[in-house]
């Protein structure tokens, strides 16, 4: 029998497992848990254990998409963490306000560095850092350390992680080794995220270890990098920053798995939130800028995504201007909390007989326990009284004035922790109105859209089929932001609203006017509620619509049929003296190197290019990488009046690209399967 690889995808609101013949892609077994934000470990064994034990046995490969690092930007919940900055200039810095641009506020100034080609300026301070480090011993989880040049050279940069590991036992993050851009601050940014994760990444990879090992699982295991390709557990814990967005990317490679073809749309609807990346040539558009998460910018190379907070539990409300909107907060269906909860539909019959709800009122959930969280005072009796049962806001029984304010925040702390959810009429209870789907307490999701009705005039019909219009409109909107992604702003102003709303409507048609929408790709729809969404879209927008088998678990297979991609870029710079060119520098990974001839450099550039990517490759965790290089002539030039262009040099970029090692034999696999673990 072959061997099966173990696909897992951490999502916003379910955890996906699915188990995948290695080689074939074809799907063998698929589960689904919700997701445990407090501990994604919890949702992933219970996704797991839902799949076939016997399958089960015959895992020899694991691959992990986890929201573990983005959820950790957003919410600002890194490891305490140290940013050491070697030869930055720290009054010019505070001059232009640019450590606003640093996600952290631990930052210490070291004296040292090298110039743009590599030479040493100034020696490293090791006396300086060592007391800084020393300094700081048990209130630091982890340090990050950037070169103002140490892409041109690195050598202080390993010096002081040297340095920093003899004197604590914390993880070190280096800005050169996560990328070889010239831009010092974003650098150190990505490096200070990055080394904020470390900690944080390997409490997760030792609970997913513990928990596989009781199931019987035993096989080395990679993790989904945000450019959608695969890197072994080993070197994850080294660069956890990479796996930021790395669920969209998932999504995209999923899809190419499972239709194939070479260029697309791929739209993935999940329950909090969708998800739209341009294909082209078989390849998934990254972006030239980095990944952007929770406002600060990244050096990361990611898939271009357009996301947007809509999905199957989007909350559907009354907003100010007494239109209904759909998103972007995340709530309980009504159908699924009366599921759960059957006392909810009496509780919803008594607010519309009563009329004692309000368009804000809403409905509380305690989904998971506060465990050793120190509750105040008013927090204590909220949860106590949802231990019991929901609560509603506008009969809030066993809650005093104080606690009712307390939950009329936009948020308060119990939900940001993921403790309480609010419950509230979604496009999920419009589909159960509307009979499309039938998965939990259909009558709680007919009252909740006749209580939105009463202040909009609508039978609850009505009320389902406006609330899934809007959800149309904004995955249209969503849909043609995918297609013009990476064009300038003209192209992604010219998305006008009015237009966008005729198309939708077709009011366009019985007048003079009539709005067609053509895309000149395919749409392929992923996950749980795409079928009974994105089919819509065919009332205004012309395109081949695929929603594939497996659709609703697509980021797991995403997650365990990429590959492993390392680039390395490598620099020849010419010097030139007061006759001209003096010679070559070649700059990379392994510091600078002088050479007399053009061809020599280049050739030296190309081979440790290779070498070197080939050697990333191997450490990801790749069988057999194939490895290909890619050049670029820089120029210059000497005068505008004559325009004379003259050579600066050549970016020589290394690229090795190899399916797991898994897939190149099981035997190999069986001997990493310890060492990546």
């Amino acid at each position: 029998m072959k061997a099966l690889g173990l696909g897992i995808d951490t999502g916003g609101t379910f955890t996906d497992a699915v188990l995948v013949e290695l080689g074939s892609s074809r799907v063998v077994a698929s589960a689904k848990a919700p997701t445990t934000r407090h501990d994604l470990a919890d949702g992933i064994i219970a996704a797991v254990r839902r799949l076939p034990e016997r399958e089960r046995e015959r895992v020899a490969l694991v691959s992990l998409s986890t929201t573990l690092a983005t959820n950790a930007i957003v919410e600002g919940k890194g490891a305490p963490t140290c940013l050491v900055m070697i030869g930055y200039d720290q009054g010019l810095l505070s001059a232009y306000r640019l450590e606003r641009l640093l996600p952290i506020r631990d930052v210490i100034f070291i004296a040292g560095g090298h110039d743009a080609s590599g030479r040493e300026v100034q020696p490293l301070d090791d006396a300086a850092l060592r007391a800084a480090v020393r300094s700081r011993l048990g209130t630091v989880a982890a340090y990050a350390v950037s070169g103002f040049f140490s892409v041109r050279n690195p050598a202080h940069e390993l010096r002081a992680k040297e340095i920093i590991e003899a004197e604590s036992s914390c993880p070190v993050a280096c800005g050169h080794e996560l990328s070889s851009e010239l831009d010092c601050i974003l650098r150190a940014s990505t490096c200070a995220l990055n080394a904020s994760l470390m900690p944080l990444l390997r409490e997760l990879m030792s609970a997913l270890r513990r928990s596989l090992e009781q199931l019987g699982i035993r096989a080395p295991a990679m993790v989904v990098r945000g450019d959608g390709s695969l890197m072994s557990v080993e070197m994850a814990l080294q660069r956890p920053v990479e796996t930021i967005l790395s669920g969209p990317a998932a999504s995209v490679v999923g899809g190419l798995a499972l239709v194939g073809g070479q260029d697309m749309l791929v739209i993935d609807i999940g329950g909090t939130t969708t998800d739209v990346a341009l294909v082209e040539r078989g390849l998934p558009r990254l972006s030239d800028a980095g990944a952007t998460v929770g406002g600060w910018r990244t050096l990361v190379r990611a898939v271009d995504t357009v996301s947007i907070g809509l999905g199957g539990d989007s909350e559907v409300y009354l907003a100010r201007d007494g239109k209904l909107q759909v998103g972007p907060r995340r709530v309980l269906p009504l159908s699924y909390v009366a599921a759960q909860h059957p006392m909810v539909v009496e509780l919803l019959r008594r607010a519309l007989r009563e009329r004692s709800a309000g368009p804000n009122d809403r409905l509380f959930v305690l989904v998971r326990s506060p465990g050793g969280r120190v509750l105040g005072a008013v927090e204590q009796r909220i949860v106590s009284a949802l231990q019991k049962r929901p609560v509603a806001s506008w009969e809030a029984d066993g809650l005093d004035p104080w606690a009712v304010a307390y939950l009329s925040r936009q948020e308060n702390a119990l939900e940001r922790e993921g403790l309480i959810l609010r419950s509230y009429f979604t496009p999920t209870d419009a589909l159960h109105v509307l009979r499309e789907v039938e998965l939990w307490e259909k009558e709680a999701a007919l009252l909740g859209a006749e209580l939105l009705g009463r202040f909009l005039g609508l039978s609850a019909e009505e009320v389902a089929l406006k609330a899934l219009a809007a959800v149309r409109r904004r995955l249209l909107e969503v849909a043609l932001r995918g297609l013009v992604a990476g064009k300038g702003p003209e192209e992604q102003a010219g998305l006008d609203g009015r237009l966008l709303d005729l198309a939708c409507s077709g009011e366009g048609a019985n007048g003079h006017l009539e709005v067609r929408i053509v895309s000149r790709v395919p749409f392929v729809g992923l996950g749980a509620p795409v079928r009974h969404l994105l089919p819509a879209l065919r009332r205004c927008l012309q395109a081949p619509l695929s929603i594939p088998e497996f659709h609703e678990v697509a980021n797991a297979v995403g997650a365990i049929c990429g590959s492993v991609t390392e680039r390395v870029t490598v620099q020849v710079q010419a010097e030139y003296g007061v006759s001209g060119i003096s010679g070559y520098r070649v700059i990379g990974p392994r510091g600078p190197e002088l050479f007399e001839q053009a061809e020599e450099a280049l050739s030296r550039a190309k081979e440790v290019a290779a070498a070197i990517a080939r050697e990333r490759a191997l450490r990801a965790g790749a069988g057999e990488p194939q490895v290909s290089i890619e050049s670029e002539d820089e120029y210059g030039t000497a005068s505008t009046a004559f325009g004379d262009r003259i050579y600066l040099g050549s970016k020589v970029t290394g690229i090795a690209v190899g399916r797991p090692a898994i897939a190149a034999g099981a035997a190999r696999a069986e001997v990493q399967a310890t060492e990546l673990w």
